[in-house]
């Protein structure tokens, strides 16, 4: 019998087992597909004869062990002695975020791969639609974990209550935190999604201090992702060489292609979303959330002063 009242039920039973197929299906991949030497560019065996290959195969399991826990919890358990861990909200929590940690974590292994062995080369168009693929997975989870409760004690920036481009912002900030591990072989990219990892982190949880940098940061984003865009097509052609330093071949097309789709256009969604929080309206909510202790008046009783004197 399943649980009831219980929010995204029918999220918890359809979504989790499609996510427990695709990470054994990666699983299986990442240790029977070619890997490739990125310095040399030739084929060096399969996943099964490399670390990276066992590496990329184990992260999986421990997300699939995760999803289980977290698909167990949705049904009643009346007769198991397991009813009291997949029924407490904060040990489910704590399984969730955990497993939200380790789908982060495959994804910035998957990145460093780039440096040395890297599976589905010599194209890493593949590599790069699944490290995509995989950070979609992350707000999908988060926002399930922000309505998980039965009765919450806690607004996020996903739950149901929160205002939209609040809702949006969160969103494009942890999947664009995923998506920056792509270029996590250049450490500019790296300190970049590091900043976004963190503001995204406590911007979840709707701290003060977040809400006023999410904006911020944003406009930052889309003022960098315009300049690199400008830089790229000034110097489209010393641009691809440097890329093809670094394993990215592309041709004349494919670098506009890439300049538009990863420059241009999520800085001007950044611009879109950032601009949207100047609204006094959005600051006040947030600070209803967690409005600032007033100050007790402590009453005094003269009656006692009275006494004294008489005596």
């Amino acid at each position: 019998m399943i649980r009831e009242n219980i929010p995204l039920q029918k999220f918890r039973l359809s979504i989790f087992p499609l996510i427990i197929v695709i990470e054994i299906a990666l699983s299986v991949l990442f240790l029977s597909m070619p890997y490739y030497e990125i310095e040399i560019g030739v084929l060096s065996g399969r996943g099964y004869s490399l670390f990276f290959g066992w590496l990329l195969a184990i992260i999986p399991l421990f997300v699939i062990v995760g999803m289980i826990l977290l698909f167990l919890s949705a049904f009643s358990l009346a007769n198991s002695p397991a009813k009291e861990f997949f029924h407490s909200d904060k040990k489910m929590q704590l399984v969730g975020f955990s497993t939200i940690f380790v789908i982060y974590l495959q994804i910035v292994s998957m990145a460093i791969t780039q440096l040395y062995y890297v599976p589905f080369y010599p194209d890493l168009t593949s590599l790069y639609l699944l490290i995509i693929a995989l950070s979609l997975f992350l707000p999908v989870l988060l926002f399930f974990m922000a309505n998980f409760e039965v009765e919450p004690k806690a607004i996020y920036a996903l739950s149901l209550e929160t205002p939209t481009r609040i809702k949006l912002a969160a969103i494009w900030l942890i999947f664009l935190t995923g998506v920056m591990q792509i270029f996590s072989t250049l450490w500019e990219m790296l300190i970049i999604g590091l900043i976004l990892l963190v503001v995204s982190y406590f911007f979840f949880f709707l701290n003060r201090l977040s809400v006023s940098l999410v904006p911020i940061v944003l406009i930052i984003h889309f003022v960098f992702s315009t300049v690199m865009a400008i830089i790229s097509f000034l110097v489209l052609f010393s641009q691809m060489e440097l890329l093809a330093d670094i394993t990215f071949d592309f041709g004349f097309t494919q670098q506009i292609i890439f300049t538009v789709i990863f420059l241009i256009i999520p800085g001007l969604i950044s611009l879109l979303l950032g601009q949207s929080f100047f609204r006094k309206w959005l600051l006040a909510w947030v600070r209803s959330l967690y409005p600032e202790p007033e100050m007790e008046l402590i009453q005094y009783d003269y009656s006692d002063d009275d006494d004294e004197e008489e005596e």
